[in-house]
């Protein structure tokens, strides 16, 4: 509630919250703490969009593939399929903000770019399992194979959008010209992690969580796990941080506050299946790390069939997928160590996605290198 929207306040009253800003000391902060609420009470219903102009092309299922034309002319002869993660969030993280942007970095390299735009699941699609995302993503990369002319495009996946790209190239090959992972799990072993040492949790507990959903997993769920892995942050830093910003009149600060919190707390439903099945073989019993050892529609995943050129890249910081789980995929592939390229950031997780520097220093790298791939 905006106490100063609202037009029974005449300008008497005005005047008199005037003085007694001045005069009295438990009014001196009113318009600042009325801002700071008025805040909070927003982003409790928070709202996301896409930064840059996109056409959908296709749709199926929780699949929604959107196309972002290049802006430029370039030399650019393969285009681009970005796979977001799927960890409760929206995917424009992809196209987070006119000023970072994944997807404007591929356009500024002429780049054609496609993003994998995963919806909420509604009940109708809460028994999709990962097989059937590695067929969205199938269907997805068809859609641009047909849609460009081009036989084998450069894939990228972030976090979660990244060991899926992984799996979805070592069953497809064939389609795949380069494979590109940002911050994603692959050897949960190859470092110790709040994440995976959560999911050691009994089996039972990740299906109450989706039992609560009505055999959906909540989002919700998924980002309170994440914040208390830094509850100090989340629940108490941050909002001393939008005060200061508040009380020092920082504009821009406040607009970049309400813009990452619009998109860190809107939460969808992931179907309870592919929740289900992503713990059990990715967190709990790494699977990734054992050829044969899981299937998708009968065929079994391998990681040693990758050997094309691979990009890897990894945040310093980051607690979520600490780098050694991340560049653990080069000693899983068959890819030769030369066409192996390995990328630490200074930033952490969400940072090494979209962050300001990774995308004006590390992404531009990645851009650099596909632009030498056959």
């Amino acid at each position: 509630m905006n106490l100063w929207e609202y037009s029974w306040i005449d300008d008497a009253a005005y005047a008199r919250l005037d003085e007694l800003q001045e005069t009295n000391f438990a009014f001196k902060k009113f318009k600042q703490t009325n801002r700071y609420y008025k805040i909070l009470y927003d982003i409790l219903y928070p709202d996301v969009s896409w930064s840059t102009m996109n056409n959908v092309i296709y749709n199926n299922q929780t699949l929604c593939l959107r196309h972002f034309p290049s802006r430029k002319k370039g030399d650019a002869k393969r285009p681009v399929l970005v796979l977001p993660p799927q960890a409760g969030h929206h995917s424009n993280l992809a196209d987070y903000s006119t000023a970072q942007s994944l997807v404007r970095v591929f356009q500024r390299y002429g780049y054609d770019v496609y993003v994998c735009h995963w919806l909420s699941a509604t009940h109708e699609f809460k028994d999709l399992g990962l097989a059937d995302y590695i067929r969205l993503t199938d269907e997805a990369v068809e859609a641009v194979r047909e849609r460009t002319g081009v036989f084998k495009i450069h894939l990228v996946g972030q976090c979660q959008g990244g060991w899926q790209a992984a799996l979805y190239t070592s069953l497809h090959q064939d389609k795949i010209s380069t494979l590109v992972t940002a911050a994603a799990p692959v050897d949960v072993q190859a470092a110790p992690s709040e994440i995976v040492e959560n999911a050691q949790l009994p089996m039972e507990f990740f299906e109450f969580l989706v039992a609560c959903g009505n055999g959906r997993m909540n989002g919700k769920y998924i980002l309170w796990g994440f914040k208390a892995m830094q509850a100090e942050e989340h629940y108490i830093h941050k909002y001393y941080r939008l005060w200061n910003m508040i009380k020092d009149g920082d504009e821009d600060a406040i607009k970049r506050f309400i813009h990452f919190e619009n998109w860190y707390e809107y939460t969808q439903y992931l179907p309870g299946s592919f929740y289900l099945e992503v713990i059990k073989n990715i967190f709990k019993e790494n699977n990734l790390t054992k050829p044969g050892s899981f299937f998708i529609d009968g065929e079994p995943v391998d990681l040693r069939n990758i050997n094309c050129p691979v990009i890897i890249m990894a945040g310093k910081k980051d607690h979520i997928t600490p780098p050694p789980q991340a560049f653990a995929l080069k000693n899983l592939i068959s890819t030769p160590p030369q066409d192996v390229v390995e990328i630490l950031t200074e930033g952490g997780h969400i940072g090494t996605l979209m962050g300001t520097e990774a995308l004006r220093e590390d992404w531009t790298a990645v851009n650099e290198v596909l632009q030498l791939a056959i």
